[in-house]
């Protein structure tokens, strides 16, 4: 490529100068001749197409953070023929010949150069303004659409919708053409040129919006990368080994990305001078690089000199050739393919702030339409506005030997007006770089710190599988189904004399479950990924595990990585289960809604979904949604149902509740734990501490045990996160959000931490939220509306006024579109921080949190119940019927039915006055040696047995028997791999052909 380009330009200077009057042919005058420039064209474009765009979209990559600055990086395109078939794809198309149409006309303005350069013919005149054109017309509806429509998976699943948000969007275009055409005639009388140029800038305006951004979030990692390919290291972008001509390449792209602030802020300062201004050197100045340019040109001498031999060489049509040759060279070849690069990886994301973001990476991956339509993206958006710069810059820079130029000087358009009018399209889209990168800047220093995992290992296609073969498997399976961590641990320590990789590996399962069991998410994921790490990347079910811990963690697109491949029609539920919370944790962008529910039929872990957003609807611990099941998924879910029936001083039914929870699971920790907390609330200490010998003789183990333990004046083993966050919960701050990204505690009892206790699970404020009559809200206030339409674009309109009668109606009107811009960008920035899913800082949680303590209520150490971290749980769901625990962020809230705050502040008043009546629950811990002061009522006797009877200690003694035979040897056979389809499931609690649209093809939701 780089030798042919080097004959290009050779060729071009070497043809003869000649006189510099252009003549345009008519077509009455044809010859042989004249028909050589299209057919230079046309061959050139052909070899364009078929070998330089290939090339340049052979290396297109996708990157999904997959935790705390590391990126997993996964192919696209890898060969010529991988890139020639996403050339082919439908959605391509249009951008493609968009862009080989712009292409084309400017190889013909070339090749009419080179040949005979003085005379132009007028039909190829006609063609080269027809295939500049059409891009230039397109581009800023492709590009309004994009950015209002995006072009992701997500985003387009209305599909009617969709398609009329596109034709809304082109009248609403044209509109804003007329309507700057029609105020141009008002104010001057007439259509003047520097109201055609305005009307040309405003229909552009998309364009230019979406370069301006896209450059200015792509700078850090254009530049970090470019500068490594320099280097000879391989990037992101550029994977392969750079060559020579490749890091020649990197170091002009370096030096043009390194300058463009510093152009940028030149251009920018420059029109506003010569627009407010208007000194008599304005041609001089546009003339010579704007105000730094115009100030070395006249000041020293030298380069006076040189320039002025310079000046000279504007009128040669040989260096307009070579001009716009190096124009389609750097920006047509190169430059426009780096930001399509940069695009596909999402460098926008996560090296830059308020880029273009059409598309998730998991769809820009998984499918290939929306991949298509990005590529078209950049064809139609790019080709279109870097066209009419160079068009622009030619009749700027070179007005004397490009056609018609007589003609538009006649119609007031000289080389001055054309000065200014490019320099104002440059200017504005300068404005929308310079705002972005003083925005992104901030991102280069975490940037270089960014690890990226190019090209890991992808897991094979085919049905998910699970291994089985050995006792000590089958018995950690058992305790993490059981949810019983002191079986977990003594696993972990006990002593076993077989292979000893096998035991470490199966060790590392048992740390796995018991750091996901007890919401411990990070780590949870490191031990995952050891575990795949051992298994050599061929394990399902840790892959389920870390989809899960990035939903706990709010990584939506890494746990949508994490699933790829693991979703298929065999029956087996729940990779499909975690891909539909995985996308109903996103409300705005998330491709379900209540709708597909209806697609699950006796599914637990749905009919749970329900009733945690009917509880999200007004904090009602008891949602009457007829919902019913009998599974361990279930009474964990009524178990923090407790929690909540605590906090809103509804004792008797909280512990009626309990007591149940006890009947339907006499060997679990849990259900004892709420009744513990229960009683200890209604002031029987007494009974709750005889539940609590009990436990800590089963279970002595346990991290939960031993935090009601430290609740209750047992000496505090403060090493284990539960004991310490009972009793120093402010002692380690953010750490305990770092450690439990989920326990809504962590972030409501630090200061500043209350939106990301909203993240980690909202029902956290609903006994104070009760108190107050406060909804979960999530609109935005009236006052809001009226501060920024009634109040501040009012005082930006005032200011343009002013600025009018100062400087002319002119600068007034660009004034007043120019603010107000720029508060509609702000406002929409907004907007898109408010539906950004993530842990910390998330815009909407921290809106409703000053909210929330607005109206005072806001949970604190004095008015939640002790414990409330032990039993408290949000959205449920499980892997390899193990249940996990993901939280329920308040932002769900959008999801359901709109309510007035009328309505929803009467039914809370109801509630809040019944809790006014009710005794507060415990909110400090017993004092040390407690029940050695306080006589004891109960003789000694076990509550439970008094509250339950028999039942409540069936199968205890058994579980507590086969806890003192562990260790030896492991029992059966060599480990086998087998499909879920030929294990038995549901046995385990795994759901199984819940889903309709499996069962029965072609049913879908009903209509």
């Amino acid at each position: 490529m780089n030798r042919a380009l080097a004959l290009l330009f050779a060729t071009v200077w070497l043809v003869p100068t000649a006189a510099a009057e252009v003549v345009i042919v008519q077509p009455s005058e044809p010859s042989a001749e004249l028909a050589i420039p299209l057919t230079i064209a046309v061959v050139s474009a052909l070899l364009l197409w078929r070998w330089f765009v290939p090339r340049q979209l052979a290396s297109l990559q996708v990157a999904f953070e997959i935790e705390d600055d590391l990126y997993e990086v996964h192919r696209i395109s890898r060969t010529v023929g991988e890139a020639r078939e996403l050339l082919s794809v439908r959605e391509v198309r249009k951008g493609a010949i968009l862009y080989m149409m712009g292409m084309t006309g400017i190889l013909l303005l070339i090749a009419e150069l080179m040949f005979d350069p003085q005379t132009f013919y007028q039909p190829n005149l006609y063609l080269i303004g027809l295939l500049v054109g059409l891009p230039i017309v397109v581009s800023p509806w492709e590009t309004l659409n994009a950015q209002l429509i995006g072009v992701g998976k997500a985003n387009i699943k209305a599909g009617l919708a969709s398609r009329l948000g596109r034709f809304t969007t082109l009248p609403l275009l044209l509109g804003a053409l007329i309507a700057t055409v029609i105020l141009g005639l008002q104010l001057e009388g007439q259509v003047t040129p520097e109201w055609i140029a305005i009307s040309m800038l405003v229909f552009m305006g998309p364009t230019i919006i979406a370069y301006g951004r896209i450059m200015g979030a792509s700078w850090n990692v254009l530049l970090l990368n470019k500068w490594r390919s320099f280097r000879g290291q391989t990037t992101a972008i550029d994977p392969e080994s750079p060559r020579f001509v490749n890091r020649l390449v990197a170091i002009i792209l370096v030096m043009f990305l390194f300058t463009m602030p510093l152009t940028a802020l030149n251009g920018i300062v420059t029109v506003i001078y010569v627009i407010t201004v208007d000194p008599p050197n304005t041609e001089a100045m546009l003339n010579y690089g704007g105000i730094i340019g115009y100030s070395i040109y006249t000041n020293i001498d030298l380069i006076m000199e040189i320039v002025g031999q310079l000046e000279a060489l504007k009128s040669l049509p040989q260096v307009l050739s070579l001009y716009l040759s190096l124009n389609v060279a750097i920006v047509g070849l190169a430059f426009i393919f780096e930001l399509t690069r940069n695009l596909l990886l999402g460098g926008q994301s996560f090296g830059g702030t308020f880029g273009v973001q059409l598309a998730p990476p998991r769809d820009i991956r998984s499918e290939v339409g929306v991949r298509g339509k990005l590529v078209a993206f950049c064809f139609a958006g790019f080709s279109g506005y870097t066209v009419m710069l160079l068009l622009l810059v030619c009749y700027k820079e070179f007005g004397d030997v490009m056609p018609y130029t007589d003609w538009l000087n006649s119609q007031d358009f000289d080389e001055e007006m054309r000065l200014l009018t490019t320099w104002m399209f440059i200017a504005v889209g300068q404005s929308i770089f310079m705002l972005t990168w003083l925005a992104s800047i901030s991102q280069f220093g975490r940037l270089r710190g960014l690890r990226f995992d190019i090209d890991p290992d992808r897991r094979r296609d085919g049905a998910v599988m699970l291994t089985e073969g050995n006792g000590l498997r089958m018995m950690i399976d058992k305790a993490a189904q059981n949810d019983d961590l002191d079986m977990l641990r003594r696993l972990q320590n006990a002593e076993y004399t077989d292979d000893e990789a096998l035991i470490r590996h199966e060790k590392a399962r048992a740390r796995m479950w018991e750091l996901a069991l007890r919401g411990l998410w990070p780590q949870a994921s490191e031990e995952a990924k050891k575990v795949l790490a051992q298994s050599g990347g061929d394990d399902d079910e840790s892959r389920l595990l870390l989809a899960v811990s990035y939903l706990a963690s709010r990584r939506l697109d890494a746990a949508r990585e994490a699933l790829y491949g693991l979703e298929q029609p065999e029956g087996y539920d729940e990779p499909e289960l975690i891909a539909f919370l995985c996308e109903w944790l996103d409300p705005w962008h998330g491709r379900v809604d209540e709708d597909d529910i209806w697609d699950w039929e006796n599914n637990s872990t749905i009919d749970h979904l329900q009733d945690m957003m009917k509880m999200l609807e007004y904090w009602d611990p008891n949602p009457d949604t007829m919902n019913r099941h009998e599974d361990r998924l279930s009474r964990i879910g009524r178990i923090s149902r407790v929690a909540l029936l605590r906090a809103q001083r509804r004792h008797k039914e909280a512990l009626e509740l309990a007591l149940d929870c006890v009947r339907a699971d006499p060997t679990g920790v849990r259900p004892r734990i709420a009744v513990t907390l229960c009683l200890l609330d209604q002031g029987r200490w007494h009974e709750a501490r005889t539940v609590l010998d009990e436990l800590n003789t089963s279970d002595p183990a346990d991290p939960r045990v031993k935090g009601l333990m430290a609740l209750m004046g047992h000496h505090p083993d403060m090493d284990e996160f539960e004991v310490s966050m009972a009793m120093e919960p402010r002692a380690k701050g953010r750490n305990y959000l770092d450690e439990a990204p989920i326990n809504p505690m962590a972030g409501a009892l630090i200061r500043g931490g209350l939106d990301e206790a909203l993240t980690a699970n909202a029902l956290i404020v609903a006994h104070e939220a009760v108190r107050r009559a406060v909804g979960p809200t999530l609109k935005v206030s009236p006052i809001t509306y009226l501060v920024h339409l009634g109040l501040i674009l009012p005082l930006w309109g005032m200011g343009a006024a002013y600025l009018a009668t100062l400087r002319g109606t002119t600068v007034g009107v660009g004034a007043a579109v120019a603010l107000g811009g720029l508060h509609l960008m702000y406002l929409r920035l907004l907007q898109q921080q408010r539906r950004l899913v993530k842990q910390r800082d998330q815009r909407l949680m921290i809106e409703m949190g000053r909210r929330l303590k607005r109206k005072k209520a806001v949970p604190t150490e004095g008015n939640t119940p002790i414990g409330t971290h032990l039993i408290l749980t949000g959205l449920l769901v499980t892997v390899n019927g193990v249940v996990l625990d993901i939280g329920l962020p308040a932002w769900l809230a959008v999801r359901n039915e709109d309510s007035t705050e009328r309505s929803v502040q009467a039914r809370l008043k109801r509630r809040a006055a019944k809790m006014e009546r009710a005794k507060s629950p415990r909110t400090k811990p017993l004092g040390r040696g407690w029940w050695l002061k306080r006589e004891d009522p109960t003789g000694g006797e076990p509550a439970l047995d008094a509250l339950i009877g028999p039942s409540a200690y069936r199968g205890r003694a058994a579980a507590e028997g086969l806890k003192q035979k562990l260790g030896g040897s492991i029992s059966s056979g060599p480990a086998r791999r087998l499909s879920v389809a030929e294990l038995d499931m549901v046995g385990r609690g795994a759901p199984m052909n819940t889903r309709k649209s499996e069962r029965f093809p072609g049913s879908g939701r009903p209509r």
